[in-house]
């Protein structure tokens, strides 16, 4: 019991010489403090000399317990640079944070202490942080009215609660993300205009939208995507139509999978394609395409594979290979010429044979992004190729240019004389874009 008194009265007595020299430092507070760190540890060393092992138990110590190597070095005992400087900046600190200065001071004289009591005396190092004991046992007294038996219990462990409300976690099931990107362009050119020309407004329009399962066990894999994408242009030149497509694309992807191993899915995938609006040709009434005419439908059995990571640039794609594909070609109105598409008897056009359907999204930069799509279909005697691809410069987030490049390969169509079964189309445009 002398030892822990005389403990705390070194504890009290240091604390209080420190709380007092703090406030007395001036100018020459260096010394004042130098003197003040020998004594404290002579005091230390009186401590361990005179073999008072109640130290290691009070107030100021409590128990010794290692858990790891410091290096805490005597200058820690003193006075903090910032209260030294000048006797005008000692006030300045005294006025607002003196009260920090020296809870600092006081902690760091404590750690230096104890690391300096650990290293010179590792005898009195009780525990480490692999050994220490387990926590004391808590008994209660239980009195029995009814047996006049009074009995003495380990009292029990009752779980701290808490008042934070808590909501169960809704896994989200269902993921949207929809993409919309308008671009116009316009030209006027008069009519004496020494070139010559046709005025004309351009209007083009991309928008896309996915809906995918989030499956947790990550077993299904249940993905669809639904794109419109149309080109509406105005010339003078067509005296028939004021407003012609040159563009429509109508399609809808879906994709339903089961885990086979890794990141690979047994997969049946479906792709349907047709176009809204009606195309004449120009300074005619003759159509070139309509609603369901033409249409194509592929559905298709085979795995599929898919991956995506955002180091060291963020990319996502995905592949499905279908080695039994249906594909069926159908021009549903009468008016339309189904050999332009293909269709060689009929209006349908029926093929057994394989697929490939490939995306990839890859963003080189955070503004800029490449969308690819591949679609391939053969019967083994004649293929179809469509490769469309999108890159997009984003400039904020509602304005980006766009660059549109398109081919096709198609050899159950007429040949071209210059370019064979290769088809080519190609748009720049600027304007607005939306994500969600």
């Amino acid at each position: 019991m002398k030892n822990i008194v005389y403990a705390i009265l070194l504890l009290c007595s240091l604390l209080c010489s420190t709380s007092v020299k703090a406030q007395e430092v001036v100018v020459d507070s260096i010394a004042v403090d130098t003197v003040d760190q020998a004594i404290f540890l002579s005091r230390i060393d009186d401590v361990i000399d005179n073999g008072l092992p109640g130290y290691a138990t009070s107030v100021l110590f409590m128990p010794l317990v290692f858990d790891k190597q410091e290096n805490v070095p005597f200058e820690t005992l003193q006075c903090d640079s910032n209260v030294i400087l000048s006797s005008q900046r000692v006030v300045r600190e005294k006025e607002y944070n003196m009260w920090l200065v020296n809870a600092n001071r006081q902690a760091r004289r404590l750690r230096a202490a104890r690391n300096y009591v650990m290293v010179n005396r590792p005898d009195l190092v009780k525990y480490n942080t692999k050994n220490l004991p387990k926590a004391p046992k808590e008994y209660i007294i239980v009195n029995d009215p009814t047996k006049q038996t009074v009995t003495i219990v380990e009292k029990p462990i009752v779980a701290t609660t808490t008042d934070i409300p808590t909501e169960p976690v809704k896994v989200k099931r269902w993921i949207t993300s929809f993409s919309s990107n308008i671009q116009i362009s316009q030209v006027y050119v008069s009519d004496n205009w020494y070139q010559g020309g046709a005025t004309s407004l351009n209007l083009l329009s991309d928008q896309l939208f996915t809906y995918n399962y989030n499956d947790p066990s990550g077993k299904l894999l249940f993905e669809n995507l639904v794109q419109w994408k149309f080109n509406l242009i105005t010339s003078a030149e067509d005296t028939v139509h004021k407003v012609r497509v040159s563009e429509d694309l109508f399609q809808i992807n879906s994709k339903f999978g089961y885990k086979a191993f890794g990141k690979f899915y047994y997969s049946a995938s479906m792709l349907f394609k047709t176009q809204l609006l009606t195309n004449y040709e120009p300074n005619s009434n003759v159509k070139q395409a309509e609603f369901f005419s033409p249409g194509e439908l592929n559905v298709g059995l085979g795995m599929s594979y898919s991956h995506s990571y955002t180091k060291p640039v963020k990319l996502s794609h995905t592949l499905t290979l279908s080695p039994l594909s249906y594909n069926l070609r159908f021009v549903a109105l009468p008016d339309i010429d189904p050999t332009k598409f293909g269709i060689d008897k009929g209006r349908t056009r029926n093929e057994v044979g394989s697929s490939l359907d490939y995306m990839l999204t890859w963003n080189f930069r955070y503004n800029i992004q490449w969308m690819s799509h591949v679609y391939a279909f053969t019967n083994y005697k004649t293929a179809l190729v469509e490769w469309t691809n999108a890159f997009d410069f984003s400039f904020s987030n509602y304005f980006s240019a766009r660059v549109y490049l398109d081919l096709r390969f198609d050899n159950s169509v007429a040949k071209d004389p210059q370019l064979g079964y290769l088809q080519i189309k190609e748009l720049l445009s600027i304007g607005f874009s939306y994500k969600i």
